[in-house]
């Protein structure tokens, strides 16, 4: 007999896992950039060099940890959302059905911890197992909706997450925008 909460525990592994690799790369970066600006000498006077980059490593780590809690809270209800309105299931059978898929953001941010040196890898990754995890669900699902469901159900996603990341991209350039008219040039 097989737990269904067997992998109820794979999502916090995997955002700790991913968090931790983004965390340690941005550390990396961020520590560059600091010696580059000469501020890197300045602060050794009041920190250990550890302790600069532990500081900094639990800074980029919590905030990556809300990034992803926040992603994952969201793809849940985006998932959640659209079987509602193209499944017939009122069981909740397809939920059962999905689970396992995640072992692929597992695999994903395991593979994560091994090319720290490279962020862009990292994010590469994280895109590549979000894409399987996508087609994992898919096909497990498609058997109990009809095509035009189905269809609904990819689009559905499709063009949230397209939304949901260019609203994303738009307030960033408004708010760099206003940022860079503000200062007195």
């Amino acid at each position: 007999m097989r737990n269904t909460y067997f992998t109820s525990y794979f999502p916090l592994i995997t955002i700790l896992l991913f968090s931790a690799s983004l965390s340690i790369a941005t550390v990396m970066v961020v520590i560059d950039y600091l010696q580059t600006f000469g501020i890197y000498d300045g602060m050794l006077e009041f920190f250990s060099n550890n302790g600069i980059k532990l500081a900094l490593f639990i800074v980029f780590a919590l905030i990556f940890f809300m990034v992803f809690s926040a992603l994952k809270l969201i793809a849940n209800t985006v998932t959640e959302l659209s079987l509602l309105f193209f499944s017939k299931d009122v069981v909740g059978e397809n939920l059962t059905k999905i689970r396992g898929g995640s072992v692929i953001y597992l695999i994903g941010g395991s593979f994560s911890l091994a090319v720290i040196q490279y962020p862009i890898f990292i994010i590469g990754l994280f895109l590549l197992a979000t894409i399987g995890y996508f087609v994992y669900i898919v096909y497990k699902i498609s058997q109990t909706l009809t095509s035009f469901s189905l269809i609904g159900l990819v689009l559905f996603h499709v063009l949230f997450w397209f939304i949901f990341l260019l609203g994303t991209l738009y307030l960033c350039f408004r708010l760099y925008n206003s940022i860079m008219a503000s200062l007195p040039v």
